[in-house]
């Protein structure tokens, strides 16, 4: 499972709380709240790694520096003027939330009025701030207003992110397809600049055709994977020092039906693969849908080998194809969607056929194998 992608900067001197509630956030919305038990030491946190934080979260009587009293005055003036500076420096301001035990009015004086993030909470709760305690309804649901905290962080953080909504709100079977895989930083990272753009402007056309080699790299990773569980075979992948995938193969094998007399085949690697392997299942292993895909998939983004080759292979073909349909990037984002479905596909195939070394031994065999 990959880490949790949220990661919220909690500023709390409270042991029992510190404990309890990261582990309440982790299990409601899936966010990592980490606490520090002062400004000062939260401050060195954001200076470090200003990037890692999407949301401040701010007890409202806290120690602004080691060894200070708990005092609200001294601690919120000090830490909304440090953030706002941290925010020019940086040029992003982080979003932050206040989190009192109290329903204190001492406090509300205190906290900036323009937090453009979270302005419909003062109409809901008319206070600038969020109980640890208290209740609030929000639509027909009441629910304690930390754990509403939780979920705006969550909605605001994604909101934001162009990747997170990607990934949690427009392909969220895909990428927790991945992450049951154990794929989701080598397929994700290849598919992620192949979606995002199809929802969010940024990206030019000539700039997103350049990523046809996004599409090759995911498919090798996924049959490295598949040589990995057993389901194709292992001369699939080359023994040289890169171990480059041969995409053509892992096609053949996946999609194709197998001759029933392969040395007449007239093409050379064709003949090459099922001379040397044979499959044991009767039909293909995928829908006939994703085996048209498949093969058109690899054939723009090159059948050879090796990845530099195929990156010339990618070049040619689209300067023979783009010029015709005026560089749209169409054909790519349908096969960036067909992805998605072999990825889908296969999430579900892997779940049914566990075992890698019974997969070796019930989808294909070396001809001409003594075993």
């Amino acid at each position: 499972m990959r880490e949790k992608i949220i990661q919220v900067l909690w500023v709390e001197n409270d042991p029992m709380i510190t404990q309890a509630y990261p582990r309440e956030a982790d299990m409601r919305e899936g966010i990592e709240i980490v606490p520090f038990s002062c400004w000062e030491d939260a401050e060195e946190a954001l200076e470090a790694d200003y990037s890692r934080w999407d949301a401040i979260l701010l007890d409202a009587k806290c120690c602004y520096r080691r060894g200070d009293a708990d005092k609200a005055t001294r601690f919120l003036t000090n830490v909304f003027r440090r953030i706002d500076t941290l925010a020019k420096t940086k040029k992003h301001t982080i979003p932050w939330y206040v989190l009192s035990g109290q329903g204190e009015d001492d406090i509300h004086d205190l906290i900036p009025v323009d937090i453009d993030w979270d302005t419909d909470w003062a109409r809901i709760s008319h206070r600038r701030f969020y109980s640890k305690n208290g209740t609030v309804t929000i639509g027909n649901e009441e629910m304690l207003e930390r754990h509403a905290l939780y979920r705006r962080i969550k909605n605001q953080v994604i909101h934001n992110n162009p990747k997170l909504q990607i990934e949690y709100d427009e392909y969220p079977d895909v990428f927790h397809a991945l992450d049951r895989l154990g794929l989701e930083c080598e397929v994700g990272f290849y598919l992620m600049p192949l979606l995002e753009p199809i929802h969010f402007h940024g990206v030019n056309n000539v700039d997103y055709n350049h990523r046809y080699v996004d599409l090759r790299k995911a498919l090798e990773e996924m049959f490295r994977h598949m040589v990995g569980k057993g389901i194709l075979p292992s001369g699939i992948i080359s023994k040289g020092t890169k171990e480059n995938v041969n995409l053509s193969w892992s096609s053949l094998f996946l999609g194709a039906e197998q001759p029933e007399n392969p040395e007449n085949l007239r093409d050379n690697s064709e003949q090459k693969f099922w001379v040397k392997y044979e499959r044991l299942t009767d039909g293909p292993i995928i829908p006939k849908q994703l085996a048209y895909w498949l093969k058109s998939a690899i054939f723009q983004t090159g059948g050879a080998v090796h990845t530099t080759t195929a990156e010339e292979e990618i070049a040619m073909n689209l300067d023979k194809y783009l010029p015709h349909v005026g560089g749209s990037p169409f054909m790519l984002r349908s096969l960036a969607m067909g992805l998605c479905d072999f990825i889908l596909w296969y999430d579900r195939f892997l779940a049914s056929h566990p075992d890698e070394e019974m997969n070796a031994i019930n989808f294909w065999r070396k001809r001409n194998s003594k075993f």
